[in-house]
């Protein structure tokens, strides 16, 4: 628990900084690439979910690092958890920064200069599509997870559903209380403030898996 912790505050500083020194590259490389707006103020969210992405790598790597650390001592295979969680965390940035974007519940501009309260249900597809989204995104991350430790087909299924369970409460706390966390800065922060969460949670479950038969 506590090297995930110390992970995520590491990795999330390092990936930050990653993500950061991305943007100028992005900045060249996004235009080149056949995508819808590239060339237009459409490529900032390019650029955005690239140095996410980017930010995402790195941060996930130095993650997996400091857990292998200690899994390593517990399983025999556990050459490719580095990688899996890396992969894995790719698409959880994406799925977040999607997530911190969308519109939950907030005063919305309209064209007479007034602003409309919305509220959570107003949007409620939204929300739930990207909700979706990061839960997806978190059983991929589980899975691969889960191959790189060689789990049989029953603690496949409890090391993905604890990651569902984990990135379910992280999102409700994202759409509930921690509302426009997004940016390269604020999704970091906000991980780093739930690592203790994620890391009691899936340490329960790696002590059940590597005591069970």
């Amino acid at each position: 628990m506590l090297s995930t912790v110390i992970g995520f505050i590491v990795g999330g500083f390092v990936g930050t900084g990653a993500a950061f020194l991305a943007v100028p590259l992005m900045e060249i490389f996004i235009p080149l690439l056949p995508l819808p707006g590239a060339n237009t103020q459409g490529a900032i969210g390019y650029i955005l979910l690239g140095c996410a992405i980017t930010g995402a790598v790195v941060a996930g790597a130095v993650i997996g690092t400091f857990q292998w650390f200690v899994l390593r001592r517990w399983f025999e295979h556990s050459r490719w958890w580095i990688v899996a969680t890396a992969i894995g965390w790719t698409g959880i940035a994406v799925a977040v920064t999607i997530l911190t974007y969308t519109h939950v519940a907030e005063p919305v501009g309209q064209a007479n200069g007034t602003f409309i309260e919305t509220t959570l249900w107003d949007n409620a597809t939204a929300t739930a599509r990207s909700i979706f989204c990061v839960l997806i995104a978190a059983l991929l991350m589980g899975l691969l997870q889960a191959f790189a430790l060689r789990f049989t087909f029953l603690k496949v299924l409890l090391w993905i559903a604890m990651n569902v369970l984990a990135f379910l409460i992280a999102s409700a706390i994202l759409i509930i209380w921690v509302r426009g966390a997004g940016g390269m800065f604020g999704i970091p922060v906000f991980f780093a403030a739930y690592s203790p969460v994620y890391a009691a949670i899936s340490g329960v479950i790696i002590l059940r898996l590597r005591t069970s038969g």
